[in-house]
């Protein structure tokens, strides 16, 4: 049924509720996970040419949080015993909402998994959270997993 799952996170300890059940999904169904982190606080070149900031040195340091997100996921999918699952790792730059669309469209993607904290469930909403935003604009099923805050 789901060929390929997108795993959007944002690698903070809450989020690995999402990761573990991008997995048990995988499991049932024998799935591949796309495990998908995105980074905002990149500057574009525009915006690195104006405040006159390196852009050799930003592309540095961009490859070294790539490297460092990368190992973080295959640490949590480690912890979670996913070894026999085919995963795919992607790190992009830009607006998570819709990095997380255009990637689930580029890759085919059967069902994004992405998880909400709970304790702010509502304001998200009320805001346009990443996740609702998701969920309006793909034609594919999307399983928003609360996170508890506790």
């Amino acid at each position: 049924m789901f060929l390929k799952i997108l795993c959007a996170t944002d690698l903070n300890l809450a989020s690995n509720e999402a990761i573990k059940k991008a997995v048990q999904i995988a499991h049932q169904y024998n799935s591949k996970i796309i495990m998908l982190n995105v980074h905002e606080e990149f500057m574009t070149k525009e915006e690195m040419g104006m405040l006159r900031v390196s852009t050799d040195a930003m592309k540095s340091e961009f490859e070294k949080t790539s490297l460092n997100a990368k190992n973080e996921m295959i640490e949590s999918l480690k912890i979670l015993h996913a070894e026999d699952i085919h995963v795919k790792y992607l790190i992009k730059e830009g607006r998570s909402n819709e990095v997380i669309c255009k990637e689930a469209e580029r890759e085919k993607a059967d069902l994004i998994i992405m998880g909400v904290s709970e304790k702010n469930i509502i304001s998200n909403f009320i805001f346009r959270s990443t996740a609702s935003y998701v969920i309006e604009h793909v034609d594919i099923p999307v399983l928003v997993v609360p996170i508890n805050n506790k």
